[in-house]
């Protein structure tokens, strides 16, 4: 079967009208027609239920399923086909501290190796740069967008976990520490407001890494990333129930 067929019907599943498939794949509404007819036609029974918006059926939501890999496929063909030999120009990274420490610094020389004509420029700054308004071309965050027309992907995940300085004597009055700022909506704070309702606040930070220092000094307790947590040395993994009377899960 011809693959504008199945590219026609996935527009028609995704867009829910046959003007606005047409408008996107850039064809008449007959053309789209007559694609979905073909298909119906060889099926033996209806993809779509027609009305505003349509519908799919149950075999028509069986194709949907069916076609998206295949459309996934040929988009990467298409940009496999399109993508430019070398990356070169300025391009300003909106980050923070704590993930070029971590996780860009160690792979700057692979990528300055591949793309010798590339110049990053990296904002190391907790305040949220405005991608809309051309501060930066790419952020890096600990949390998912929760606004603004952005396109996001998952880069990395890191355990978090709750912690205490090895030689700290933890109990009901024992002060939690926090982040702050910028970094106050990350889902780990987040989970750590409710985790420690009952105690004691002493400080809120905002750099993670500074977080973890200040733990190992033995001023208290706080949601920590693992892997900084190993790096430091000195920290102890405590199990919530440790430290909550009421326990929640991450």
């Amino acid at each position: 079967m011809q693959w504008d067929l199945f590219r026609s019907f996935e527009a028609v599943a995704r867009l829910g009208s046959l003007t606005a498939a047409g408008a996107a794949l850039g064809v008449s509404q007959s053309t789209i027609s007559r694609h979905l007819a073909r298909l119906e036609d060889h099926a033996g029974s209806p993809l779509v239920v027609r009305g505003v918006p349509l519908s799919l059926t149950a075999r028509g939501e069986a194709l949907r399923t069916a076609v998206q890999p295949m459309l996934d496929a040929a988009l990467t063909a298409q940009a496999a086909l399109e993508a430019p030999d070398a990356v070169e120009g300025v391009v300003t990274v909106s980050t923070v501290g704590e993930l070029i420490r971590w996780r860009i610094a160690p792979r700057l020389p692979a990528l300055h190796a591949r793309h010798p004509r590339l110049s990053l420029r990296l904002l190391a700054d907790n305040r949220v740069a405005s991608l809309a308004a051309g501060e930066a071309d790419i952020a890096l965050r600990l949390a998912r967008p929760i606004s603004g027309d952005l396109v996001g992907r998952r880069l990395h995940s890191e355990p978090f976990a709750v912690y205490a300085a090895a030689g700290l004597a933890v109990d009901g009055e024992t002060p939690w520490l926090g982040l702050g700022g910028s970094l106050a909506g990350i889902p780990e704070q987040i989970y750590a407001e409710r985790l420690f309702a009952r105690r004691p606040l002493r400080l809120r930070v905002e750099d993670v890494e500074a977080l973890g220092v200040v733990v190992r000094a033995g001023a208290g307790v706080a949601v920590l990333p693992c892997g900084l947590a190993a790096r430091l040395g000195g920290l102890v993994e405590l199990r919530p129930e440790a430290v909550s009377d009421d326990p929640i899960e991450p």
